[in-house]
């Protein structure tokens, strides 16, 4: 048992006592203690004695572990701390602490730190209580960031916040310069606080927050969109892959792939042939569907990717070359019109589909009749995501769903064209305006019947990869596929979750990111703490039911972060809480595991669960999108 005075410079005391120790060496006031090694067995009498000469009737009984405290990591509040102890029950909380060792929490860190367990090792500190008028944490900054709380008020607890400036002459911004000195560097500070006397606790260096979103770049000017109405998820490696195939087509607009989201240039598109709108309807039907479809047939036929890959571009090229800037063509002289009613009443394949299903559900269709013409639809434009062919589970909830309304599709389609139809004969028009206007009318189902083609060409280039290597196939290059080479897959799709947590930017502008605030029902407002990141909520109300695990896209909503959610925090895409500081160990911990945080927003448990969310760390900022 080591007198607290004497632990400088040694390392089996663990960070936090030898920081203190340091710290009483330069002439800072910290409470004196003792320390228990790790595996030293703790005789009573000497216990006692040592009690005796701290003085005092209360103590605190804290952890000092070879994993806290340092420069990559504090670990903060994951190991137990047993405070306000009598002196007969020391003995017992240094038993409590020691054991914490093997809690889930600090289980939860080690693995999210990459840290092996059997190097830590756990001495206990023992300081007697310092009562104050408040308790604090300051973190190092460009002033020094201040929380306080009252006595009694938990850690996790509501806080008052200030800062203090970095050459204020009080006993704060003093002692806090000092620490940065005997740390090495930024520091992150415990005290308590009566008036202006000041009593550190702890001090460690200021862990930066872990990298939690790309620095997503696009050098190029002009102006990039991300194509959020039809790709708004990270993409495959494959599909990205297939995304460059189509960009060096040479036609419509330039593609690119941006830390997994897909950019679409905004301004003129290459190469593209628009059909008169009066011979659209007939050359889709009669020339454009049955060309797309031969070359289909024959790249599935032969079954390999590169014939896949050949139908794949020629069927790019009369999409995007001819069908689509027709339709968007009629498309905007309708809108043009102003009557957003005309728009209604064209659903095309989309009717056709949403029928069937109906009819499915109800026991008037099979599913076989349903795969026969939708069976190459999936719910994403990405080759990694099953066919509804390869997920009769899919199609037959859908179906289920559809069945319950009590009007079908097609019903409320043709009421639909009859409020269309009223729109267009309000409208004065003379014979020729009205003829156009039935044009326009007749070619807008094609937006939805070219679809079918193009679902069809993403399918054909899938069951390729498939074939090739498994699943493992989206995850590798074209070229990869071609050589067989899939030993990136698993990394990779690591990297495609990665993606999913982040926000990418909704812009590049001659390569600079931007990030327009999000249209939300709600905006929440708390502590910030570094990042952004979404997903959907999943609501802690009561800290009793808290799961043992969470989903993959979870952002965890609680009422505050308590040692026992540790595990849970190294699992969250991001952290949302009604109590607590951006000083607190729950943000500190966020920090280290590059979770974006915002703490003490007063009503985050309001939140609807599986709510849609953006989480700006950065800001404090939490978006309820839906």
């Amino acid at each position: 048992m080591l007198p607290l005075d004497a632990c400088v410079g040694r390392s089996d005391v663990g960070g936090k006592a030898e920081t203190l120790a340091r710290m009483r060496a330069a002439g800072l006031t910290v409470a004196d203690g003792v320390v228990v090694a790790a595996d030293e067995r703790v005789d009573a009498a000497e216990l006692g004695a040592a009690l005796a000469r701290l003085g005092g009737e209360r103590f605190a009984v804290r952890s000092s572990s070879t994993v806290e405290d340092a420069a990559g990591g504090s670990a903060a509040g994951v190991f137990e701390s047993v405070v306000d102890v009598p002196a007969a029950e020391v003995r017992t909380a240094i038993d409590t602490v020691r054991a914490s060792a093997d809690a889930p929490a600090v289980t939860a860190y080690l693995e999210a730190r990459g840290l092996v367990r059997a190097a830590v090792r756990v001495a206990v500190l023992i300081q007697p209580m310092v009562p104050a008028e408040w308790y604090g944490v300051a973190h190092s900054g460009d002033a020094f960031a201040v929380e306080e709380r009252a006595p009694g008020e938990p850690e996790w607890g509501d806080v008052r916040a200030r800062r203090v400036a970095r050459d204020d002459a009080g006993a704060l911004a003093t002692g806090m310069r000092a620490l940065e000195a005997i740390v090495g560097g930024p520091v992150d500070a415990e005290f308590a606080r009566t008036a202006d006397a000041i009593t550190w606790l702890q001090a460690r260096p200021l862990v930066a927050a872990a990298r939690v979103t790309a620095a997503a770049t696009l050098a190029e000017r002009g102006r990039w969109r991300l194509d959020a109405e039809h790709n708004p998820d990270p993409l495959s490696t494959a599909q990205a892959s297939l995304v460059a195939f189509a960009d060096g087509l040479g036609v419509g607009a330039r593609l690119r792939v941006v830390d997994r989201y897909l950019y679409v240039e905004d301004g003129a598109a290459r190469a593209q042939t628009k059909i008169p709108l009066a011979e659209l309807r007939r050359r889709f039907d009669g020339e454009i569907a049955p060309d797309c479809a031969r070359a289909l047939d024959a790249a599935a036929a032969d079954g390999s990717l590169d014939a896949a890959l050949t139908a794949y571009a020629h069927v790019y090229r009369r999409y995007y070359g001819e069908v689509s800037p027709s339709v968007g063509a009629a498309r905007k002289a309708l809108a043009k019109l102003g009557n957003d009613a005309l728009l209604a009443g064209a659903g095309g394949a989309t009717v056709e589909r949403d029928q069937l299903l109906w009819e499915l559900g109800r026991g008037a269709a099979t599913l076989d009749g349903y795969n026969a013409r939708f069976g190459d639809h999936a719910p994403s434009w990405d080759v990694a995501t099953a066919t509804d062919r390869e997920r009769p589970d899919r199609v037959r909830a859908l179906a289920t769903e559809l069945a319950a309304q009590s009007t079908s599709p097609r019903a409320r389609h043709d009421a639909a064209v009859a409020r269309a139809d009223a729109a267009a004969a309000a409208l004065v028009l003379d014979d020729a305006a009205r003829a156009e206007l039935a044009t326009l009318r007749a070619v807008l189902p094609i937006a939805e019947d070219d679809d079918l083609v193009f679902l069809r060409a993403q399918a054909v280039v899938r069951r390729a990869l498939f074939a090739l290597g498994g699943d493992d196939a989206f995850e590798a290059t074209l070229d990869e596929a071609r050589a067989g080479d899939f030993s990136h897959a698993a990394a990779r799709r690591r990297e495609r979750q990665a993606a999913a947590a982040r926000v990418p930017p909704l812009e590049f502008v001659d390569g600079e990111p931007r990030w327009p605030t999000p249209r939300a029902l709600d905006v929440l407002r708390g502590a910030a703490t570094a990042g952004q990141a979404r997903g959907r909520a999943v609501v802690v109300r009561a800290l009793a039911d808290a799961p043992a695990a969470l989903p993959p896209d979870a952002v965890l909503v609680v009422p505050a972060i308590v040692p026992s959610l540790t595990p849970l925090v190294a699992q969250a895409r991001a952290l949302v809480t009604d109590h607590g500081g951006a000083l607190s160990h729950g943000a500190t911990l966020a920090r280290e595991y590059g979770v974006p945080a915002v703490l003490g927003v007063g009503r985050a448990t309001a939140i609807a669960d599986g709510a849609a969310l953006w989480v700006d760390g950065a800001r404090g900022r939490v978006y309820v999108l839906g």
